[in-house]
């Protein structure tokens, strides 16, 4: 449509790739195309010891026994998933092999209905033993896991654990109403927050390389799954529904790189993405068995420093990296020009050109990292060296990536095309 006699005429937009690209996945000779662990990986690689039963949490860390100075090994991680109806934690014993720690029971080496874990490069894991009213912290050596302390005093009904930059146990009870904080296993006075039905949490914060701020806080899920909040030196600061992102119910959260805040929904078989103040982003996938799509997502792990992500569902986990998506492009026909503005469900590098119809460049907009998630252009019209853009068809492209994570293997570009047509200040052809 022209809105003036001198003002562009707006034609189709497209992106490419085409589909929700907020998670992506690596490429194929990371992983060799295999994206997705499920029964039969499982059975292969434990000779049908254990069956996916009621996965519960996940935790994903880079151990630094595994960290060889100068090589390029981020990728290779150690990861813990609770797999609640046998009482195990499943892990990669190594990077070729899986191990089993637990099973049910009340014993010091055993687990009942266990649902959070965490876990950090030192080697340390720590377990929510629900069924048995108490914490579990296992070390980590070489392939094998030993339990070298416990956290019982006053927990009736454990349920998440989160392990901050400084060392401290983080710990739902769902029954008490409690988030608690422990220094030790041996803390006799926990710190607690008071919180309804708390289940899930993360921790985020304290100067370390893996936080992008240095601005602790904590994401809990509370009211059963039906609330999600933001928790900053013992208060309530931030709180959402599912009803806020058209979901059904909470699971357990996660805090990327930057501070967004990612939670599961099972209900919905969706993932959730909130900015640090829970302003909601974003959501992704939907219940299927494709390969953007959860059968039931339950535990989510992100390693901060890489970007790797890692999600539970009810007979298996998927794998991916963090990409990132347009959200409501709009452009806007100026009289002289445009506006375009366009949100962002990442952090990003972006750059935007106007091409001519042969492909050219015509106008380079510029561009750069940008941590504020939201593209907003206004092009007065002029060409490189400021005269008037002649008459004729131009596109607006605007490519993004990641700025970690996928960097340098995933873009998005999105394409505008316009038309300037002949008048006042205008060269025509």
């Amino acid at each position: 449509m022209i809105l003036m006699a001198a003002a562009l005429v707006l034609g189709s937009y497209s992106v490419e790739p085409d589909g929700p690209t907020t998670l992506v996945h690596p490429p194929f000779g990371h992983c060799m195309g295999i994206c997705r662990a499920g029964t039969e990986q499982l059975a292969m690689l434990l000779g049908g010891l254990v069956r996916f039963d009621d996965p519960q949490g996940l935790a994903c860390v880079k151990l630094q026994e595994w960290d060889a100075p100068g090589v390029g090994d981020d990728d290779e991680l150690a990861v813990y998933g609770v797999n609640s109806g046998t009482g195990h934690i499943i892990y990669n014993a190594t990077m070729y092999t899986l191990g089993l720690y637990g099973g049910t029971g009340s014993g010091d080496d055993e687990l009942r209905a266990p649902h959070g874990i965490a876990a950090d490069p030192e080697g340390r894991v720590v377990v929510a033993d629900t069924g048995n009213s108490r914490v579990v912290i296992l070390h980590r050596s070489g392939p094998r896991m030993v339990p070298t302390g416990f956290i019982t005093a006053g927990l009736a009904e454990p349920w998440g654990v989160a392990l901050d930059s400084g060392g401290s146990i983080w710990v739902t009870d769902r029954a008490l109403g409690e988030l608690l904080r422990f220094d030790s296993a041996d803390d006799p006075e926990p710190d607690a927050v008071p919180l309804e039905a708390p289940r899930g949490v993360a921790a985020y914060g304290g100067g370390r390389y893996d936080f992008y701020r240095n601005e602790p806080f904590l994401a809990v899920v509370t009211r059963d799954g039906a609330g999600l909040v933001r928790v900053e030196d013992g208060e309530v600061t931030a709180e959402v529904t599912p009803s806020d992102c058209g979901g059904q119910s909470f699971d357990y959260p996660v805090i990327d790189y930057y501070g967004n805040v990612w939670v599961t929904d099972s209900a919905a078989c969706e993932i959730h993405k909130f900015d640090r103040n829970l302003a909601y982003i974003t959501s992704f996938g939907g219940p299927g068995s494709g390969d953007f799509q959860f059968d039931s997502p339950t535990g989510l792990a992100i390693w901060r420093r890489y970007g790797q992500v890692f999600v539970a569902e009810r007979a298996g986990a998927k794998y991916f990296w963090l990409g990132t998506d347009f959200l409501s492009p709009e452009m806007t026909a100026l009289e002289r020009g445009f506006r375009f503005v366009c949100g962002l469900t990442e952090q990003s590098n972006v750059e935007a050109e106007i091409l001519g119809q042969d492909g050219s460049i015509a106008v380079d907009l510029g561009g750069g990292r940008n941590l504020e998630r939201l593209i907003d252009i206004t092009w007065n019209g002029d060409g490189p060296g400021g005269e008037p853009l002649p008459q004729g068809s131009y596109t607006l492209m605007v490519t993004i990536e990641p700025t970690y994570s996928s960097r340098g293997y995933f873009t998005k570009v999105l394409r505008q095309e316009f038309d300037i047509p002949a008048g006042e200040g205008r060269v025509p052809d």
